[in-house]
């Protein structure tokens, strides 16, 4: 039986298996297991945080609308109280305008 393959000096074995055992292992550069946990229990916190936020702003809005209208969406209760009715028949009038030329803007 003949060997096809050619013959590797031995130096050059020597080189490679050199070259293999002495690289440092490269160590995981990612993340931890507790710091993965760490950061998911942050954003769970944050997500429960904004959701009571959310709903505290909601609760006020719809506080507002039911003292106050509609209107106490549009403004500040300070402003509704100083308002007259000379107040709002201006403000509808300038509303209605703006409603009037998106109107006609829209049907050309």
């Amino acid at each position: 039986m003949t060997n096809t393959q050619p013959a590797t000096p031995p130096a050059a074995t020597a080189q490679a298996t050199a070259a293999t055992t002495t690289q440092p292992q490269q160590e995981w550069k990612g993340l931890t297991i507790d710091e993965l946990k760490m950061r998911r229990a942050k954003a769970l916190v944050m997500r429960e945080v904004n959701r009571a936020s959310i709903s505290y702003q909601f609760a006020n809005m719809r506080n507002d609308v039911s003292q106050n209208g509609v209107r106490g969406l549009l403004f500040s209760n300070k402003t509704v109280a100083g308002l007259k009715k000379a107040d709002y028949a201006v403000l509808g009038v300038r509303a209605l305008k703006l409603l009037f030329k998106f109107y006609t803007r829209r049907r050309r």
